[in-house]
């Protein structure tokens, strides 16, 4: 009957200084703002880079509709080379040899140009040097040069296996190996290119939302000498930090439902069917995903309490903190640069692991309550021995007068 007593006046306790930060969050308005606009800025950066992705790939397609015009010097040495590239669509205009200095001036984009003695090197089976002039720094031109270079490639390869039957010699002998390209990848794989900055900044809203109170209840109330008078109240240190904390991972919870309501938004309106991909991410699995950033907030809120609670300042505490965002970004990035690395044990690593599942989520994978039940137990470990560490220290002198 006593413990129930117990556990029912630090639970009050604990609301009593939920309600207080909650009202001094409340009052600073304009922190609250900025933290709400968090999301927004996330999900503006996700819409805006898929439009743009989604406008340079029409831009793409408009352009290789039209067609390619080559400026070639010497077109008559070698006819049977300007046929392949006419027949494959290349609009091939002679000009003289002054191309080099009007690819220099922008009068032409690129030209080719072939030598003067390139038709008795063709006839007597020599190799030709040909040169293909253009300026690396117009990205506009990169793809006509690319298809001139791959279709001069395969008239070359079709020369050289002619020549090679001329001598009674099968084309195989040279060319042993054939590469045929198979991509099994679904549209939802394909479409993850497009979201794949996405999982960050999920991640990184859970770490970064409540970062300015978690360091004004902490290092904050130590620097207006605040936390003297909240020690001697007869509320106890466990009560302090639980109610504290309370706050932070309530307005991390609420950051993160703004974010994955927006992006239920976004995805019903930003046409990805014009990029050829099916991106079909669901209301349900969104809710998945705040699953997950709700244990990761977990993780997240009491690593900031810990870390403010060590700095002199308000400002230090800022500072620790915002080295602590480098935490989430070695995993997020070992996947980003190593996509197809998996392994079972990455679930069971923080972070790696949320991305894992938000990863799921996001393309369609294969998903059970287990791996929910994974990162809630992961965080929810770390969180409580994170915090537990964090009342042990609050009463300490050092922490209390920073000396």
């Amino acid at each position: 009957m006593r413990n129930s007593f117990n556990l029912t006046e630090l639970l009050n306790k604990i609301a009593i200084v939920f309600r207080k930060e909650w009202r001094d969050s409340l009052r600073d308005s304009k922190s609250l703002r900025m933290t709400l606009l968090m999301p927004v800025y996330f999900v503006g950066v996700f819409v805006a880079s898929s439009l743009f992705i989604i406008h340079m790939s029409n831009q793409s397609k408009a352009t290789n509709n039209e067609p390619i015009k080559l400026a070639v010097v010497g077109a008559e040495q070698l006819p049977s080379l300007i046929d392949w590239l006419q027949e494959r669509g290349v609009q091939v205009d002679a000009v003289g040899d002054d191309a080099y200095q009007k690819v220099e001036t922008g009068e032409l984009g690129y030209a080719l140009v072939i030598p003067k003695d390139a038709h008795e090197k063709f006839a007597t089976g020599e190799s030709i040097e040909l040169a293909l002039v253009f300026d690396a720094t117009n990205n506009k031109l990169q793809g006509g040069i690319h298809f001139v270079r791959q279709q001069i490639w395969s008239w070359n390869g079709r020369m050289g296996s002619l020549r090679l039957l001329s001598r009674g010699i099968s084309p195989g002998i040279a060319n042993p190996v054939y590469i045929r390209d198979l991509n099994i990848a679904s549209d939802e794989k394909m479409g993850f290119f497009v979201m794949g900055s996405l999982p960050m900044l999920l991640i990184l809203t859970a770490f970064m939302a409540s970062v300015g109170f978690s360091a004004d209840m902490t290092a904050g109330e130590r620097e207006r000498r605040s936390l003297e008078s909240l020690l001697i109240t007869p509320a106890s240190s466990t009560a302090l930090v639980l109610g504290k904390w309370c706050n932070s991972f309530s307005l991390t919870l609420m950051v993160s439902l703004v974010e994955v309501i927006l992006l239920v938004v976004a995805f019903a309106y930003v046409p990805f069917k014009e990029l050829g991909l099916r991106v079909d991410v669901s209301p349900l699995e969104l809710a998945g995903v705040f699953v997950v950033l709700a244990s990761l907030a977990l993780l997240a809120t009491s690593l900031q309490f810990l870390i403010s609670l060590f700095a002199r300042s308000f400002k230090d505490a800022q500072t620790y903190m915002g080295l602590m965002i480098f935490i989430p970004m070695v995993p997020l990035f070992y996947t980003l640069f190593n996509p197809s690395a998996y392994a079972d044990w990455f679930r069971w690593v923080p972070v790696l692991g949320h991305q894992v599942l938000i990863k799921d989520l996001l393309l369609g994978g294969t998903i059970t309550a287990t791996h929910f039940a994974q990162v809630w137990l992961v965080s929810g470990v770390l969180a409580c021995a994170l915090l537990a560490y964090t009342i042990q220290q609050l009463r300490k002198p050092k922490i209390v007068y920073g000396v």
